[in-house]
């Protein structure tokens, strides 16, 4: 099944993780569909630089973030079974140099990545302005 996507520009696709349900007669509506999200969730093209990426800081160790929003964060792994355990807390590094203190639940983990939904979020000011930040690039 085809992935929806909508570009707000060229460097900073939005990524949409599953087409609206075709039982639903605006299904086609794509537009209303985004504003069914709960949260704002930014996902970096996997072309973008490192050094326009927010890092992830977990035990000393960082990681680079592959999407975010305010209650949930995915993230790269260099090998499966660094981080085992279920729940983890770190920081989150954004590039302008603020930084978020994070903890949340690991809902899904395959041999690359990690994504949690998180206990302690990142408010949406730091969402709104990393949104910004990337349309500026």
């Amino acid at each position: 099944m085809p992935i929806t996507v909508l570009r707000q520009q060229k460097e900073n696709p939005l990524t949409l993780s599953t087409p609206p349900n075709k039982s639903d007669p605006n299904h086609e509506n794509t537009a209303e569909w985004l504003t069914r999200r709960e949260f704002v969730r930014i996902e970096y093209a996997a072309d973008l630089p490192k050094q326009h990426r927010p890092e992830l800081t977990i035990r000393y160790r960082n990681y680079q973030i592959l999407a975010l929003s305010e209650a949930g964060i995915r993230f790269a792994i260099p090998r499966v079974n660094l981080l085992s355990d279920d729940i983890l807390s770190g920081v989150v590094r954004f590039v302008d140099g603020s930084t978020v203190e994070i903890s949340g639940v690991v809902v899904r983990r395959t041999k690359t990545e990690i994504a949690l939904k998180l206990i302690v979020g990142i408010p949406y000011s730091f969402i709104a302005a990393e949104q910004i930040r990337l349309r500026n690039l």
